[in-house]
């Protein structure tokens, strides 16, 4: 009989630390996340919302859009407003082989932006000549399409929030920008901070 009820305890008790385990481990690999950059919140105004999806092998899915928007930070300092909306897409593919979906990561990226910003100076522009010169207007179309690399390393806080750092570089594909504003160029740079909570 104590046998028996040995054996019924030591069952219960296997059961219940591999339901634990189980709990942990679906807590752990959560396969959504939504995040906010707040690094261009502070620096450019701008309101991003980014949604992350997890899938297998350490790589996820991600879109995000960008209210707001600027082109990188070169308009920041002499915005006075905006319209312009980003989409941008990417595969990020975390590195580490210890942990799921944090760490170390890179990811390809496309994004397509439409869109007006109004700047606090006279807009200079190269002409067809390639000349620099000045203009009598203060808005600026920064829309496109471009693509790009970009690398970044995420932490995962109590299983749930996240903390991500980035740095990304993007290629103009579509119009030549310098003739918007001469200032913008064709390569976007961009940094961020992103906190996030997953679920």
């Amino acid at each position: 009989m104590k046998k028996t009820v040995l054996l019924f305890c030591v069952c219960v008790m296997g059961y219940s630390v591999m339901a634990q385990s189980e709990d942990v481990s679906e807590i752990r690999l959560a396969k959504n996340e939504i995040s906010s950059n707040i690094l261009d919140l502070v620096i450019a105004g701008s309101l991003n919302v980014t949604y992350e999806r997890m899938l297998n092998n350490n790589i996820s899915l991600a879109g995000s859009a960008t209210f707001f928007d600027t082109y990188g930070y070169y308009d920041a300092g002499y915005l006075e407003s905006t319209n312009a909306v980003s989409f941008r897409a990417s595969a990020n593919f975390y590195v580490s082989k210890r942990r799921q979906f944090e760490g170390l990561y890179f990811y390809p990226l496309l994004k397509i932006r439409t869109g007006e910003v109004t700047s606090d100076y006279d807009v200079y522009i190269y002409n067809d000549q390639g000349d620099f010169e000045q203009t009598d207007r203060r808005n600026y179309d920064i829309s496109g399409f471009s693509a790009g690399l970009g690398l970044g390393n995420k932490w995962l806080i109590q299983d749930k929030f996240t903390v991500t750092v980035f740095g990304e570089v993007a290629r103009n594909l579509g119009k030549n920008l310098e003739k918007e504003n001469a200032d913008l160029g064709n390569v976007e740079p961009r940094l961020g901070i992103n906190f996030g909570y997953r679920f």
